[in-house]
């Protein structure tokens, strides 16, 4: 039986989203319920212990230098690191699904692989044993501290913000990103309920544009507010969002110069700094996206700084972001009927031990180059409601029986189906796929009236230190920023100067800087070009 269009969540009447980036959820809240259970979990019969870290001892194995095997243990991160204690893993792992045609490096590598690389395409029904992060992280030569980084994960007491957040609403321990593999793929999920077969970035400098409806058209149709907002400029004067998903300029653009609400069916498409205003004086859309600062690494180095939480650059700005996103919102004149959602594209390479399964739904019948058929989710994120209609400290889960009849998990799909039926959209008429129309939703987390009054404390981060009682000594490894030389210059300008060569030298990196300021669109044709040749075929 088709399912019918329904209302759900009449109790909220704006919605602002904030997708951050590449963390899975033991890197950041792996130690969230250390030392107690949480006081709600959802569905009622679940497990009530939360899946963390402290649910066993896990480990990744690696060679020795006399090719023995040696388990290395996930732990805490550990002391004396300095200023580099909130910006670990050093390096910016794999995040594609096969980061070589050559080698099979990459986020099947890290679910599937232990000491030993794959060497094939994983089909169903094989379980992903989570042993690979090690070995797919230090093939890239990355020996400073001794690679074990990558199984280095935060406590509560480094990133208050993001756990405080989790303890005070509610946090899925069952939320996984749609694919495998890296931004593109995923945000596409996100937005449009497909990747259009995609399973990875086109090119190195992750242009590219998918032309599917998205949530934002669907939510406009539907006689819904919206606001864009962001603070990098991507591409041709748009921000990422706007360039890469094309069918949202279809919709009627209100002017960022004025005040008055946006009006019904219309998006503002506007610098971060009108969300802050809207959120204080009450005059936010039905409908808020959020797009962070974005940040990038190069070669061990934090090059272009962002609040994302994109490693290797500093958690630091993403936990005062996220804290600055949450304080206008929940002292705005709106927030008795909002819910703010958290929530991040991918895993990014980082460790988590939990397998995803091989359930998923190909949305269009499209499969990768690699023969990958989209049926396996992608790692768990951190994905956290916050609303005053949350209880606190609740976990929550997919929930069961008639509400998700094919005993799926929630990923990305997730978020449209709920916004749809939060709109009074038909999800299975909405043009979305196959995949979006089964996924579970998440409107039950949320009661019916106000239980969540309390504001959220939130506490300062407390970063380990030299003379703390480390677990292990670790020299600090330098660091530096490009942020002043990339001043000015478009997003993915720099991530295609960076990702170039990444054993490029300062002066290579200044004259490629020099290039594009001296003429901009041959700079970003030759992009274009560059992107035509290095599209990816999988491996061979």
């Amino acid at each position: 039986m088709s399912e019918l269009p329904r209302l759900t969540l009449p109790q909220v009447k704006n919605i602002v989203f904030l997708m951050l980036e590449n963390r899975s959820l033991d890197n950041l809240l792996g130690w969230l319920y250390e030392k107690d259970n949480p006081k709600r979990v959802l569905p009622e019969k679940s497990s009530p212990v939360y899946d963390g870290l402290q649910t066993g001892t896990y480990s990744n194995p690696a060679y020795t230098w006399d090719d023995n095997v040696q388990n290395y243990p996930v732990t805490k991160i550990p002391g004396g690191l300095g200023s580099n204690s909130d910006r670990m893993p050093y390096y910016d792992p794999n995040e594609d699904m096969f980061s070589s045609e050559i080698y099979w490096n990459g986020v099947m590598n890290q679910l599937f692989g232990n000491q030993d690389q794959i060497s094939n395409l994983p089909y169903a029904p094989t379980v992903a044993g989570m042993k690979g992060f090690l070995q797919d992280y230090y093939t890239k030569n990355m020996v400073t501290y001794k690679g074990l980084d990558i199984l280095w994960t935060y406590t509560p007491d480094d990133l208050p913000v993001i756990n405080g957040l989790a303890r005070c609403y509610a946090v899925s321990d069952r939320w996984l990103c749609s694919v495998p593999s890296q931004t593109n793929p995923n945000r596409a999920y996100s937005i449009c309920g497909t990747s259009l077969g995609r399973e990875s970035n086109l090119h190195y400098s992750a242009v590219e544009t998918f032309d599917a409806n998205t949530i934002f058209n669907s939510l406009a149709g539907a006689g819904k507010s919206l606001g864009l907002y962001y603070t990098d400029v991507w591409k041709d004067g748009m921000n990422y969002t706007e360039y890469t998903f094309p069918h949202i300029q279809k919709i009627t653009k209100f002017d960022c110069a004025n005040a008055s609400p946006v009006p019904p069916k219309q998006i503002e498409i506007c610098n971060i700094s009108k969300f802050f205003q809207r959120a204080s004086n009450g005059t936010l859309p039905a409908f808020t996206y959020l797009e962070p600062q974005w940040g990038y690494g190069w070669n061990g180095l934090a090059a272009k700084q962002g609040t994302d939480y994109h490693p290797p650059t500093h958690l630091q700005p993403g936990e005062d972001f996220l804290a600055q996103v949450y304080s206008a919102v929940s002292n705005g004149k709106q927030w008795n009927q909002t819910l703010l959602i958290v929530t991040f594209d991918e895993h990014g390479g980082t460790y988590d031990h939990f397998a995803p399964p091989w359930t998923a739904t190909n949305p269009d019948e499209m499969n990768g180059p690699s023969g990958f058929m989209f049926n396996l989710f992608g790692v768990r994120v951190p994905t956290i409601l916050i609303s005053p209609f949350v209880y606190p400290s609740t976990v929550f889960r997919a929930p069961v029986g008639d509400a998700n009849p094919n005993n799926l998990p929630f990923d990305h799909t997730s978020f449209i189906k709920t916004l749809l039926l939060w709109a009074g959209v038909n999800p299975n008429t909405a043009g979305f796929g196959k995949r979006m129309p089964k996924a579970p939703t998440f409107d039950y987390v949320l009661a019916s009236t106000p239980v969540n009054q309390a504001k959220c404390v939130l506490k300062q981060a407390k970063l380990p230190s030299a003379a703390a009682g480390a677990e292990q000594a670790f020299t600090a490894a330098p660091d530096e920023s490009l942020d002043s030389l990339f001043e000015g210059i478009p997003f993915a300008v720099i991530k295609a100067i960076l990702g170039a060569d990444p054993n490029q030298s300062f002066s290579g990196i200044r004259a490629e800087i020099k290039r594009y300021q001296s003429d901009p669109e041959g700079f970003e044709n030759s992009l274009k070009a560059a992107a035509g040749e290095a599209r990816r075929h999988g491996p061979k």
